[in-house]
């Protein structure tokens, strides 16, 4: 499952939103492979969407958003929908996105108070079209699945996905994960991270559990559970996450992966290397946005509409959330994301004058 474009307005801070992931021009040689619809050559679209912004400016807020909006076709339960509406205006969305086939699917709504207002298109992809020729040919299938959710899940198929963020879920989802891709990535992630943590095995005696062994004592993952949590660092149990999600990422197809800021407390250089393992795992109508704060991820040999860059800025008295991506701006091969980060030209940097006041002469 892939994304293609998403508007939001008054949807949780955003209160004019536009995201768009195709892209016009084919590159001769990426490190992410094809960024085309399989068999639709022009059909293109980002596939790894590295997103970068200050605090609060809505990376998690975007990621909970098309959570929501899945599993309501997922689930058939508009309640998800509801939770849009803030009581002061009318919530809109509209997500782009393409699932089972060759077909483009829209699927927008208005929320207003407990009235949910849904509508859905769809069109077939052709051999030789754009993502922008198709949603010219978007076909109004509202009628047939208004009444019913259900009929809406029917029409748009399977969704596959998979989001993490700590405010997701209090326990690891290890559905969908083969046992065996997860023990070798556990091995691979925490040992990394604490070489003395390199005695992983499946339980015995326990349903769906894991064993770490260290020194004589026991961390024990069961039914998506970690027990014994205050054995290991901050870094560790987030390792066990990105361990999770990356296991995820090679037991699974036709996946759309949304990672938010698993590395907090993870050094810079293996969230680069980690990071590459998930783009060599993306396969074909898949697709990664994974959120950050570690500028030495603008060094890496991709794309540059890779690169993307959320700010928040007053916009008639009004904070306005924006994206925009690097190739926007830097046109040549040569050009750098970083040091064009460095000098603010996406815009995205922080605002520290309030810190002004705290200088020792102003004390």
């Amino acid at each position: 499952m892939i994304i293609m474009d998403i508007k939001l307005k008054h949807v949780y801070g955003f209160d004019d939103f536009h995201m768009n992931f195709s892209y016009p021009r084919k590159l001769s040689v990426s490190l992410l492979g094809s960024e085309a619809l399989e068999g639709r050559s022009r059909f293109r679209y980002k596939k790894a969407v590295v997103l970068m912004g200050t605090n609060a400016v809505g990376k998690t807020s975007l990621g909970r958003i098309l959570l929501k909006i899945f599993s309501s076709i997922k689930e058939a339960n508009e309640a998800h929908l509801r939770e849009f509406y803030s009581g002061k205006y009318p919530a809109e969305f509209q997500v782009d996105f393409v699932n089972e086939g060759n077909v483009l699917q829209r699927f927008c709504g208005v929320v207003d108070g407990d009235n949910v207002c849904i509508r859905y298109y769809s069109a077939a992809i052709g051999e030789m079209d754009s993502y922008e020729m198709v949603v010219d040919k978007l076909q109004d299938h509202t009628e047939d699945v208004v009444q019913n959710f259900k009929t809406l899940k029917k029409m748009v198929g399977t969704l596959d996905y998979r989001f993490a963020y700590p405010e997701i879920e209090s326990s690891l989802r290890l559905t969908d994960v083969k046992k065996s891709v997860l023990l070798k990535t556990l091995k691979a992630v925490i040992g990394t991270l604490d070489p003395t943590l390199t005695d992983v095995s499946v339980a015995k005696e326990l349903k769906d559990s894991f064993v770490i062994r260290r020194r004589g004592k026991e961390i024990i993952i069961q039914e998506g559970k970690l027990l014994n949590r205050e054995l290991l660092s901050s870094g560790t149990v987030e390792g066990i996450d990105v361990a999770v999600f990356l296991a995820s990422m090679i037991s699974q197809d036709n996946c759309f992966y949304y990672c938010d800021e698993h590395f907090s407390f993870i050094q810079s250089d293996i969230e680069k290397r980690i990071f590459g393992l998930m783009v060599e795992r993306l396969g074909n109508n898949e697709q990664l946005i994974f959120t950050t704060h570690n500028t030495d991820m603008l060094n890496m040999n991709l794309p540059k509409h890779t690169f993307a860059f959320m700010k928040k800025e007053i916009d008639n008295g009004d904070y306005k959330v924006t994206v925009t991506f690097a190739s926007d701006h830097l046109k040549r091969n040569t050009d750098s994301v970083k040091c064009a980060m460095d000098n603010d030209v996406f815009g995205s940097l922080p605002d520290d004058s309030l810190l002004d006041d705290l200088e020792v002469d102003e004390l």
